[in-house]
């Protein structure tokens, strides 16, 4: 194994193996959802579905578990994924909530963003992901929401691009909604907390991928 190929391992170990762990340890006895994942919405196009990708969700009172297997992303970037919650769907402007719900009407929602995992994409562009996200008080937040009813909470799990791994940075790049990437390339309604989690660097964070839970969805299969 080269030096590189063994750094991008150990990088990948350190960042998604308490995720994983904590994910096997902490899954209850809730029913796990099965959706696709898609390349998120634009102005200029709709969402579109990824082929042999799939994101898991088990809700239960004390928390969320999820995995997430994709691919079409681009070889050896660095990508995170979040909880993206609506704690109130019910007072989002449709269904499912839309972006301009989840930030531009955040309070209203009760929206909580929270880092899940991070990996580097592999040579083929594929990548998976595992958390555990308890209910109650959320460490790291964005907001300052709560998680206290899983069941009755909207969930997506959106998926960051920070670009290629730069090594000195790999750490923050991995575990951080910032970390290796331009101020300049965070949408600007983003709150203070988004911008200032992690260390910047000269890559561009694009928004990819999201897999959508909504609570009707979740209550009914």
């Amino acid at each position: 194994m080269s030096n590189a190929s063994r750094f991008l391992q150990q990088a990948f170990l350190a960042a998604t193996g308490l995720a994983v762990l904590a994910a096997g340890a902490q899954a209850g006895d809730g029913p796990m959802i099965s959706r696709t994942v898609e390349h998120m919405a634009t102005a200029e196009k709709p969402a579109t579905p990824i082929s042999g990708s799939q994101a898991r969700l088990s809700r239960t009172p004390d928390g969320a578990t999820m995995t997430l297997r994709t691919s079409e992303l681009v070889p050896g970037n660095v990508t995170t994924a979040w909880w993206v919650i609506m704690t109130r769907p019910e007072n989002c402007s449709a269904t499912p909530c839309t972006a301009e719900d989840v930030i531009g009407r955040a309070a209203e929602v009760g929206t909580q963003i929270v880092y899940a995992d991070g990996v580097v994409n592999t040579p083929d562009g594929r990548a998976e992901f595992s958390a555990y996200l308890p209910a109650g008080g959320v460490s790291g937040g964005w907001y300052e929401q709560r998680f206290d009813a899983p069941h009755q909470s909207e969930i997506h799990l959106v998926l960051n691009d920070h670009g290629p791994l730069i090594p000195d940075l790999a750490a923050s790049m991995l575990t951080s909604y910032r970390g290796g990437c331009r101020d300049d390339s965070l949408p600007p309604p983003f709150p203070d907390t988004a911008k200032a989690d992690g260390t910047a660097g000269p890559n561009a964070c694009r928004l990819i991928q999201d897999a959508i839970f909504t609570v009707m969805a979740s209550e009914g299969n």
